[in-house]
């Protein structure tokens, strides 16, 4: 069995950019966005298939960071306006939608994916979202059907030199321009990488920061705060209340 995640809002917003300012811009939305669906679910040969939506309240990473996706573009407003018929599209063609007020779209999903890996599913993230990469393993991948490409284990070791699991403590000195997470200053994409190939851990690096390079040894003391609160900031949640059965994902086609 296979169960087929789909990140919503990162499919759709895609979508609607490319058909923005056509008249048929929501209708246009609708119809690729299930196209690409069905594309992957046949590509995944998915048999369970959900669509995670999120609401527009504040969560806990926004009580924890003020400033958490600060600067993030708003969503079209004529696409405000007709999301809920393009959800009602996709459910009335046999797509589960799913959200849970005051969690976000990445936690549910990330939870789904944690608990139907559990039960023995093999797993498909449909997003470009590079935060759901820290999830993949022997039985999840990451679908990115914008620039086709497929994250699995190999490809995120290739991609970031980390295992999956690892990507919280390295973004936790980088940051995250996306989602505007601070990380440490002074420690970009390379030194991030020096400082986990000296120290293993974020923990470790913050504990005993002179087991690092010289030359990152002062961010790191100054910055341990910072770096905590953005591996929080960037560990997806695997703990949601979601109050579903897989059973009642089943694909219908």
């Amino acid at each position: 069995m296979h169960l087929l995640i789909i990140d919503a809002m990162n499919l759709i917003r895609r979508v609607y950019a490319a058909v923005e300012g056509n008249e048929l811009a929501a209708e246009a939305t609708m119809t690729r966005s299930l196209a690409i669906i069905h594309g992957a679910a046949s590509r995944s040969e998915a048999t369970h298939w959900v669509m995670v939506f999120e609401d527009h309240h504040p969560t806990w990473r926004h009580e924890l960071w003020s400033e958490y996706k600060a600067g993030r573009s708003p969503m079209p407003e004529a696409l405000e306006h007709v999301l809920g018929d393009i959800r009602k599209y996709l459910e009335m063609n046999g797509v589960h939608t799913f959200n849970l007020s005051g969690w976000e779209a990445d936690d549910i999903a990330a939870t789904l994916a944690v608990k139907a890996g559990a039960a023995g599913l093999a797993v498909t993230l449909l997003s470009t979202d590079k935060g759901f990469c820290q999830l993949v393993n022997s039985s999840t991948r990451v679908l990115n059907h914008f620039d086709r490409l497929w994250w699995d284990e190999e490809q995120v070791r290739e991609r970031w030199g980390f295992e999956p699991a690892r990507l919280p403590d390295f973004w936790a000195l980088t940051g995250d321009q996306t989602n505007h997470l601070p990380g440490v200053a002074g420690i970009g994409a390379k030194g991030a990488g020096q400082v986990l190939d000296s120290c293993q851990t974020l923990d470790r690096a913050l504990a005993w920061p002179d087991l690092a390079p010289e030359r990152y040894r002062k961010a790191l003391k100054e910055g341990w705060q910072s770096a905590l609160i953005t591996r929080e900031l960037a560990r997806l949640r695997t703990d949601v209340p979601l109050g579903i059965s897989l059973s009642a994902l089943r694909a219908s086609r």
